[in-house]
């Protein structure tokens, strides 16, 4: 068998990662969550405290390090100033994370008691809407993510008629 050419493994590296645009703050935040869930669903750890380089674990340092920090507002993202993630706070966003984890794995730590986090109601969505959102993220969208509007906005700017991921979007909406 003839070795492979030098950049064999560089071809696959698209069926593995991908750059989505995210167009609202509420892809962002989905976005978020799913990266910080990853080392959790991969099994490489239990619990968000056990996660190594993601920000839930910074967060999560900062906090037992300062308490006030909890009350802090999530920083805008890469610094862009007006494109912040909701007006939300680090206790609020490690609090959806848990809950997004624990739904996602039932078996982790337990079975879910209790209602869900307020701050979930103060974006707007119910449980199964917002599971639905995160798990949607690496699978249901391809070059953008966001809402139905903005997805359809985005098509028009880039001279399409549509992007994979708006049925999901629809679907998420109605959900």
């Amino acid at each position: 068998m003839p070795p492979a050419p030098p950049n064999a493994s560089a071809s696959r590296w698209p069926d593995r990662f991908r750059c989505q645009v995210l167009l609202d703050a509420n892809a962002v935040l989905a976005a978020m969550t799913y990266v910080d869930l990853n080392p959790v669903r991969a099994k490489i750890c239990d619990t968000l405290e056990e996660s190594r380089h993601t920000s839930a674990r910074k967060r999560i340092s900062e906090i037992e390090r300062h308490a006030p920090a909890a009350t802090h507002a999530l920083a805008p993202v890469a610094g862009v100033r007006g494109f912040g993630v909701m007006t939300m706070t680090q206790a609020d966003y490690l609090s959806l994370v848990d809950f997004t984890g624990r739904l996602i794995r039932p078996d982790k730590r337990g079975a879910i008691t209790g209602p869900a986090p307020s701050v979930l109601a103060r974006l707007g969505y119910r449980e199964e809407q917002w599971i639905g959102h995160v798990q949607a993220v690496r699978s249901d969208f391809s070059r953008a993510m966001g809402a139905v509007e903005r997805m359809i906005d985005k098509a028009s700017e880039i001279g399409q008629r549509w992007l994979r991921g708006i049925a999901t979007a629809r679907r998420l909406a109605r959900a």
